[in-house]
């Protein structure tokens, strides 16, 4: 890792019930989040995205508990996702996962280590705890994805950006933070995510409102020494996918 790299925060299209329809419509985005919890016959949706595209993909398959709208029990959402990560560059495990330990032990793709708190925000010590327990796990990304319910909590959103010591994403759902998916990078969250049809979050910009924001803003984060891996994996080339 160079120390004098310049972090860029990438754009991620999210795609839902889409699938790989929406890829042409994600073409401004730098990365592409597949949630299997949302598409019907996930992994040939997974096999069709990366067949549609060689942007990095992040394979997700959300946590019930966190948002997400899987169905089946926890073991059977582990082994989707890691069906699904040979197609796939990044993979998404919750920290609260109760298999988290052995999926990151048997996936071999980088992972994000996420949280999300649909209700509120965790207070300074929690949060710590939080950022402790995401750095152990060996993931390439922290992200954290909280409902600021005040102006003062946003500024405790951008205070933990610039004061991280990993590659860590923020996300402030909800009205109150919305503005915060556009400016965050600006304080260092390394991605921010977009929806291209449907809205996957509470607040989610569009992808086209983040381009516009990444345009006006020239996003760009001059914190040294936190960049992340993704520069350093090699571009994925599509080939022939066995069904």
């Amino acid at each position: 890792m160079n120390g004098s790299m310049i972090r860029q925060s990438r754009i991620v299209a999210v795609l839902g019930m889409e699938g790989a329809e929406g890829v042409k419509a994600a073409s401004e985005a730098d990365m592409i989040e597949l949630r299997l919890d949302l598409v019907n016959e996930p992994i040939q949706a997974m096999k069709a995205v990366r067949l549609a595209t060689t942007k990095p993909i992040i394979a997700t398959n959300r946590l019930k508990t966190e948002g997400g709208m899987f169905q089946g029990s926890e073991r059977e959402r582990i082994e989707l996702l890691l069906q699904a990560a040979p197609f796939a560059d990044f993979v998404d495990i919750e920290l609260s996962a109760e298999l988290r330990d052995e999926f990151i032990a048997r996936v071999n793709k980088p992972v994000i280590v996420s949280y999300h708190d649909f209700l509120g925000m965790p207070d300074e010590d929690e949060m710590t705890i939080i950022l402790e327990n995401m750095k152990k796990t060996g993931a390439i990304y922290a992200k954290i994805a909280v409902t600021p319910k005040n102006l003062r909590d946003n500024l405790r959103i951008l205070g933990l950006l610039l004061d991280a010591d990993m590659p860590l994403c923020m996300i402030a759902m909800g009205n109150i933070g919305r503005h915060l998916r556009a400016v965050a990078p600006l304080y260092g969250s390394v991605l921010t995510y977009g929806f291209v049809a449907k809205s996957t979050a509470p607040g989610q910009m569009s992808l086209a409102e983040l381009r516009l924001a990444k345009k006006l803003f020239n996003v760009c984060s001059d914190k040294p020494g936190l960049e992340p891996d993704l520069d350093d994996a090699p571009p994925h080339h599509p080939g022939p996918i066995k069904s």
